[in-house]
């Protein structure tokens, strides 16, 4: 049986037997690098679109059902889709191998198109413009049923949620 000391003894030759390159090569090289932080998974995380151009997730099909309407409104208001090569070699892109839109950025159901910046968001200052007008009709409906024995007031509120930071993919049906 061993003793305390012998097992010392043991422990000082291994450590003697190391080379200095063996006790600093421990380090793995992912524990060298920058530490990674928690992303939540998205399927539709894309890399930012190149200057004047942003990019918009399009369905393509619903409930395995071809959509080709959808994806021929968007070509004829001048949206172009995406080729995988067009988002860099560092990107894993998911390509459509078959069917109309071969060659396809994709992810499930959707496919990736771009369009200019300035017309998205001349198309965003329309719709926003829509809304408004809407509600602005809504409150006079009920000003209109009002009654003065019964009055109704509308305080409702409504405000605008834009998520992410700057250039990302968005998504629209």
């Amino acid at each position: 049986m061993m003793n305390m000391r012998d097992k010392n003894c043991a422990k000082q030759r291994r450590g003697a037997n190391m080379t200095q390159a063996t006790k600093t090569s421990r380090t793995t090289r992912a524990s060298a690098t920058r530490k990674r932080t928690f992303e939540a998974p998205s399927k539709l995380k894309a890399p930012p679109a190149p200057e004047g151009q942003e990019y918009i997730w399009v369905r393509h099909e619903l409930l395995n059902q071809p959509d080709d309407a959808n994806v021929h409104e968007r070509l004829r208001e001048g949206y172009e889709i995406v080729k995988p090569e067009e988002l860099g070699k560092d990107y894993i892109a998911d390509v459509m191998s078959a069917g109309k839109h071969a060659g396809a950025v994709r992810s499930g159901d959707l496919i990736l198109m771009k369009t200019d910046s300035e017309y998205m968001a001349e198309k965003r200052e329309y719709y926003e413009d829509q809304t408004k007008k809407a509600a602005r009709a809504y409150g006079q409906d009920l000003k209109s049923a009002s009654h003065s024995s019964m009055p109704v007031v509308d305080e409702s509120t409504t405000s605008v949620t834009r998520g992410g930071a700057g250039k990302t993919a968005k998504f629209e049906d």
